[in-house]
């Protein structure tokens, strides 16, 4: 029987290939939306990821950069630097703001880089980022091209204008953006007198972050200290969670749709080969062979979907790369292997229907044939 079924399979392979393909273009669906969500998650982290500094000070109860805001008095800086192992601490300001002109203003993170220059010198070094002069800001590259604006035009920050000074990359969010300006720049615009919104720790090569971070927890107060990849990890997952309703229903989408087109198809398969199952049964294959049968042909359909769409995946990131550069795009195995043993088991389970179409095939088909 199971020879019978492989052959069956080949035979028909033009409906068994168009059914896969329909069944990884739905599968590509949401996995296209799950890889922008988490493009846009790895530019919201990029800021977190580039920085020079494993150990971050924040405002005590705050765990994460986005959707959020942290401020350090002078008296907590000050704390953090009498810390056994501290080498230096570089400030930064950061806040979210209104960039853009009245009436079409949109949302940004401004980061306040360090004014002093060995310290910008560094974070230039290390980032990529390039950060101007005073009254001056930079900006992503698709931000410029939304707004209409080239270096040494004039951008509106919250209620101040600044000079385009320069282009960052890897810096631009649909959500959120980073703009880069001065420290005293940013202390002006957000009015934070002293004290600072972030404290990057540098600590002696001898003393690990981890270590470094529980010193400053036990030894001060209102503070709350995280190394590089747990801040990493709570931000990127926070932008995820944002579209998980979103990416779980179109999931749920994709999956109902590929297990209608295996239903379908298997329905098709079946009744052009209802002679050939009558002299199955008539001969005396037993039901466990036939169910058997049905469930082998639903399980090659969806797994050859499956493989198709993550076979596709690496193309297609390319193309969305090229053709939208302002989507950032990150296409994840993982997500899609999860949702391909998923479809598979759906369609594993949708093969009842059509297994119990083929248990109450008449053997009598035959004689009267």
């Amino acid at each position: 029987m199971l020879y019978w079924t492989i052959r069956s399979l080949i035979a028909e392979r033009a409906s068994v290939g168009a059914a896969a393909v329909g069944i990884a273009l739905a599968l590509l669906l949401a996995l296209y939306l799950d890889a922008v969500f988490r493009g846009e998650a790895g530019q919201l982290v990029a800021f977190i990821e580039k920085t020079p500094g494993d150990v971050w000070v924040l405002q005590k109860g705050v765990e994460n950069l986005h959707m959020t805001q942290s401020t350090l008095t002078e008296n907590a800086v000050a704390a953090v630097k009498q810390v056994d192992g501290v080498v230096a601490v570089t400030r930064y300001i950061y806040r979210a703001s209104t960039v853009g002109t009245r009436g079409s203003e949109r949302m940004a993170y401004v980061v306040g880089v360090p004014d002093d220059p060995s310290a910008r010198r560094r974070w230039e070094a290390v980032t990529g980022w390039h950060v101007p002069q005073m009254e001056a800001a930079t900006l992503p590259e698709p931000m410029l091209k939304s707004l209409n604006l080239e270096i040494g035009g004039t951008v509106r920050i919250g209620d101040r204008n600044y000079v385009v000074g320069g282009v960052s990359q890897g810096s631009f969010s649909m959500a959120n953006p980073l703009i880069f300006i001065n420290e005293r720049d940013a202390r002006k615009q957000f009015e934070v007198g002293d004290g600072t919104s972030i404290l990057l720790v540098d600590g002696q090569h001898d003393v690990g972050p981890e270590v470094l971070a529980q010193r400053i927890v036990s030894e001060t107060d209102d503070v709350n200290v995280m190394v590089r990849g747990d801040l990493v990890r709570n931000d990127f997952q926070l932008a995820l969670e944002m579209g998980g309703a979103l990416i779980g229903m179109m999931s749920l989408i994709g999956m109902t749709v590929a297990a209608l087109i295996i239903i379908f198809t298997a329905y098709a398969f079946i009744s052009d080969r209802t002679a050939e199952l009558a002299v199955a049964k008539a001969l005396g294959a037993p039901r466990r062979q036939l169910m058997l049968s049905a469930v082998f042909q639903t399980g090659v359909v969806a797994a050859i979907g499956a493989v198709l769409a993550f076979i596709a995946t690496g193309p297609m990131e390319y193309v969305l790369t090229v053709w939208l550069p302002d989507v950032a795009v990150d296409f994840s195995s993982y997500a899609a292997f999860r949702l391909g043993a998923a479809t598979f088991i759906v369609a594993e389970l949708a093969s009842i229907v059509p297994a119990y179409y083929v248990l109450r095939v008449d053997p009598a088909l035959v004689f009267r044939a």
